[in-house]
């Protein structure tokens, strides 16, 4: 499998299954942060976050294409100056981090199960 698909692979989590609940081991708490909602996006990329009944949800999708991924549950860590969002794929991670001080943006990376950043991107608020 080459890089792009393989890439392609891990961000949308082929390999597992499309949907999964994680445990939060420290929930998202609207009152612990500002969170950051709606819909990021660059040329190649779009990440929708929502935070719906004490769960923070993320869907991920490729652009031009019928692959996505969609997680629920997150951990929280990182400051209130910049917050860091982890979803757990079966090892593999999808973490958001923000910054409120600009809440216009997101850097989504894509971790592998052995640590290798599969995906680093910056994406920009949409409006949506």
């Amino acid at each position: 499998m080459n890089y792009k698909a393989m890439t392609l692979a891990a961000f949308l989590g082929i390999s597992t299954p499309a949907i999964i609940d994680f445990a939060m081991t420290q929930p998202v708490l609207a009152a612990k942060y500002n969170y950051p909602k709606g819909t990021f996006a660059d040329k190649e990329w779009r990440v929708s976050l929502s935070f719906n009944n004490n769960v923070y949800y993320y869907y991920g999708e490729k652009l031009n294409s019928s692959a996505y991924i969609s997680l629920s549950g997150a951990v929280a860590s990182g400051t209130n100056d910049r917050q860091v969002y982890t979803w757990n794929n079966n090892g593999t991670k999808y973490q958001v981090s923000w910054r409120p001080s600009d809440p216009s943006c997101i850097r989504v990376e894509v971790i592998s199960p052995s640590g290798k950043v599969i995906l680093n991107r910056l994406l920009m608020a949409t409006g949506d």
